[in-house]
């Protein structure tokens, strides 16, 4: 992310390797990494570290940013119960959505009650139990980056380089730093200097790998799928269907597809994907 970086600290004798390993093995053994909660994919995914980058693919609606909220609610929360969330925290980046949106996620799951976030963007939650809901918020350290309906201010564009001088700023305000990026979605991250959509991406994807590495974070990619996956008979979403991009196939450690079949499947249709029927 540097203008002029530099080019020695791509070396690594062997001295340096035998130190540097042996840290590593140490940290990994403190922090145990970030896992979903879910024990049927903690059991068949390796816990996500630093530089890791996690791609989540589906078409429009079917939950991608849903599946980030919920992993930066559930990192969140781990960070609180390690003890630090003093010195780390998980920052959500939305690139589309306001950010009293994305909040919305956040403060349903505050406390126990029966507020939804189509409550809130209805406008029928009740305002008292938001409130106290927004105090029970404040503990859990989730920073979300982006535009606000309540501001009001013109804010910047977010290509990756704004998104880690913004990062650089909390670290530098706040003395506190990211274990978990949120982009959403990587298909709007802007790009100067690059004609073509597919370059575009291309060069977004490549470069929020960049940024994971740069910062020590790991990092959540939601990735639009492309529209050919609607004529498919299991439509969840691979690698190659990366709307405008294949990058993400040689960037992402790990690649999660999402398919909601009750927005594309009538009631009580039989669907067959692979070994399983549901």
């Amino acid at each position: 992310m540097k203008d002029k970086p530099d080019l020695r600290a791509l070396v690594h004798t062997p001295s340096d390797m035998a130190t540097e390993f042996i840290e590593y093995a140490e940290r990994i053994r403190i922090n145990p990494g970030i896992t979903w909660g879910v024990p049927s994919m903690d059991k068949v995914t390796v816990p996500m570290r630093a530089g890791d980058v996690i791609g989540i693919i589906a078409r429009p609606g079917h939950g991608k940013t849903t599946m980030a909220a919920y992993l930066a609610r559930k990192a969140g929360k781990d960070l609180l119960a390690a003890g630090r969330a003093d010195s780390e925290c998980i920052v959500y980046v939305s690139l589309e959505q306001q950010v009293e949106e994305i909040e919305a996620m956040f403060q349903v799951d505050s406390i126990e009650g029966g507020i939804t976030a189509t409550d809130i963007a209805w406008g029928r939650a009740d305002l008292e139990e938001l409130k106290r809901r927004a105090v029970k918020r404040l503990s859990l350290p989730v920073w979300l980056m982006g535009a606000s309906t309540i501001r009001r201010r013109r804010v910047p564009r977010m290509p990756v380089e704004n998104i880690y001088r913004t990062l650089a700023t909390i670290e530098d305000d706040y003395k506190i730093r990211p274990a978990l990026i949120v982009l959403d979605y990587v298909q709007i991250i802007p790009v100067e200097r690059a004609s073509e959509r597919v370059e575009q991406v291309t060069e977004a994807i490549v470069r929020s790998k960049e940024l994971a590495q740069y910062v020590g974070a790991s990092m959540v990619l939601c990735v639009q799928a492309a529209r050919r996956v609607d004529t498919y008979d299991n439509k969840i979403p691979a690698a190659s269907d990366c709307q405008w991009a294949s990058a993400i196939e040689q960037t992402a450690d790990k690649l999660i597809g999402i398919w909601r079949p009750s927005l594309t499947e009538d009631e009580g249709a039989t669907i067959d994907i692979g070994k399983q029927q549901i």
